[in-house]
């Protein structure tokens, strides 16, 4: 009898294995964009990070506020975003630098995530959190 009630135990064990195998890899993935934007990120505590695969929640273009409309600035064009300190609310202002010389003064989120690959992993890091951005 005894023996009969311990076999159940094998078959609970192996579909548990089964089912824990099953997870993701570790760590948060991040979207990669059709273009391989490469950029050098410098957070709140002069961190400087090499990324490869460079998006903007997922974008590979800006998305923030100018007075009261919203504008969408390509990668492409951007050689420098620099923060400018906390905005109002929930937002941080930012001058970004153009490649032809002009400097648009944008507004984003807090929340909102640049993301990109390095050589030891996956990045993200908040707008809040951001000092410069340059790319190359």
């Amino acid at each position: 009898m005894r023996r009969r009630s311990a076999l159940w135990i094998l078959p609970v064990i192996f579909v548990w294995a089964l089912l824990v195998g099953m997870g993701k890899a570790p760590g948060p993935e991040v979207p990669m964009p059709e273009i391989d934007f490469k950029a050098t990120i410098r957070d709140d505590q002069d961190i400087a990070t090499k990324v490869t695969h460079s998006s903007w929640e997922g974008n590979i273009y800006f998305t923030g506020t100018r007075g009261k409309g919203t504008v969408t600035i390509s990668f492409e064009k951007v050689k420098k975003v620099t923060s400018m300190g906390t905005g109002t609310g929930n937002k941080s202002d930012f001058q970004i630098t153009l490649k032809n010389g002009d400097v648009v003064a944008v507004t984003f989120d807090n929340e909102a995530k640049f993301l990109g690959t390095t050589n030891f992993g996956t990045y993200r890091i908040l707008a809040k959190n951001i000092k410069e951005i340059t790319f190359e």
